[in-house]
């Protein structure tokens, strides 16, 4: 099958869903398919040399004006496509077949507003939100992405995400396909695990029989490192005898407020943050248990990596990715991430080296079930199917504008490179 895959950045050091974008291209032309890439930039070596990839120039001169423009010029680019099928993911919408990797708008937003204590301070956080133009711009890029006209295909990632996109946009639930994410676990496995745990433990001033909770993720508050620590923190107070937990957080966000949090709690020497760290894999394999107690989250990839490697996780009803787990045999699902007591709970749970053991191995052959080679089988087929219905349509999408009669619009011009001839160079395609 040829291929296009459409989204503007993939370099898999910037986060989860262009890790996905990478291994999946990778993984469909380990299948024999044919992928072409229209991106506006990708990293060197993250990718195949198979991979066609033509670039998409964004011209603007701001970020809100780059992503509308990326959109506005993929949609064009992909209209001289041959492909068989095409596919995108975030903040483009001229496909076949859309992947929402980051969920619904409004859903994020909502579960988002839950951060804040009182009915007031939501509806306030919900109000500047709106007045944001960036929520204005991802809002005029999902009513295209769910107009009821396109016949679009969508993948959610989650059963979460199926009920917002029927909520929010009135997307019929014959057109949703839920097909979970999954992750490559031989990306993150190492050579001699007992061997990476050592170092790393060694090399950040950790005993062996320290206990670490594990936290990755570069929003901390969208992933909910307040309550966490909160919850750690009352632990500590309610029961100064229980066994210490170390907490150690990885992710580029602003740590500062939460290290002032941890000191008020006296937690100044059992939360440690390591920045950004550039080999998450070894923190992974050194610590006990993990930790996502997410506002918001379609399908948490670290949750799915966290598993893989064996460590039991936290998370909250909020993540899709718990939709896969069973509550106290993988780990344990928080009703949301305020639900303070029922943390605590769970990590003095997790505090019970037999308790935890046990969840450890069965959370291990949990992770390793979501592999990538069936989660790319069931993407295939939602491919098959809407690249068999776009070869059924006849008459032309009414919102198709011929390139010969469009009236000129400003990026006229990066426009029309895109739509130039391209020819290869080293795996990509650039324009003549």
């Amino acid at each position: 099958m040829h291929l296009a895959l459409n989204y503007r950045t993939v370099d898999p050091s910037h986060g989860g869903a262009e890790t996905y974008v990478a291994d999946l291209c990778r993984a469909l032309v380990l299948g024999g398919h044919r992928v072409d890439l229209y991106a506006e930039r990708v990293a060197d070596g993250c990718l195949p040399p198979e991979v066609n990839v033509v670039t998409v120039p964004a011209a603007g001169a701001t970020k809100l004006e780059r992503l509308w423009n990326f959109a506005d010029l993929s949609e064009q680019a992909l209209r001289h496509g041959n492909h068989d099928c095409s596919a995108g993911f975030i903040n483009t919408w001229a496909h076949d077949v859309i992947i929402p990797q980051g969920g619904v708008q409004e859903g994020s937003l909502r579960a988002n507003a839950a951060r804040f204590a009182t009915p007031m301070s939501r509806k306030i956080y919900r109000l500047l939100k709106m007045s944001n133009p960036k929520y204005w711009v991802h809002r005029a890029v999902e009513e295209r992405q769910y107009d009821r006209e396109r016949p679009a295909r969508y993948v959610a990632v989650s059963q979460m995400v199926r009920r917002h996109l029927e909520e929010f946009h009135q997307v019929p639930r014959q057109r949703v396909h839920v097909v979970p994410n999954a992750i490559d676990a031989s990306r993150i496995d190492v050579p001699d695990p007992e061997a990476a745990r050592r170092e790393f433990r060694d090399r950040q001033g950790f005993a062996a029989d320290d206990l670490l909770g594990l936290f990755v993720g570069h929003n901390f508050a969208l992933k909910g490192l307040r309550p966490l620590i909160t919850a750690l923190g009352r632990r500590h107070r309610n029961n100064p005898s229980s066994r210490p937990l170390h907490l150690v957080v990885c992710g580029g966000g602003d740590a500062a407020p939460y290290s002032r949090l941890a000191a008020r709690l006296n937690l100044r020497h059992r939360v440690h943050f390591l920045g950004f760290y550039p080999d998450v894999r070894d923190a992974y394999w050194s610590c006990d248990f993990f930790a996502q107690p997410t506002y918001y989250d379609p399908c948490s990839l670290v949750v799915l990596e966290a598993l893989a490697c064996g460590l039991p996780v936290i998370t909250t009803e909020q993540n899709g990715a718990g939709e896969l787990m069973t509550a106290g045999k993988h780990g344990f699902i928080l009703p949301s991430p305020n639900a303070e007591a029922q943390l605590v709970a769970a990590l003095d749970q997790l505090a019970d080296d037999q308790k935890r053991r046990a969840m450890a191995e069965t959370a291990r052959v949990l992770g390793r079930q979501q592999t990538f080679d069936l989660h790319v089988e069931r993407l295939l087929a939602v491919f098959d199917e809407a690249g068999r219905s776009r070869k059924a349509r006849i008459r032309p999408r009414r919102w198709d504008r011929s390139p010969a009669t469009a009236a000129p619009r400003a990026g006229q011009g990066a426009r029309t490179a895109c739509d130039q001839p391209t020819e290869r160079t080293s795996g990509r395609e650039e324009p003549r």
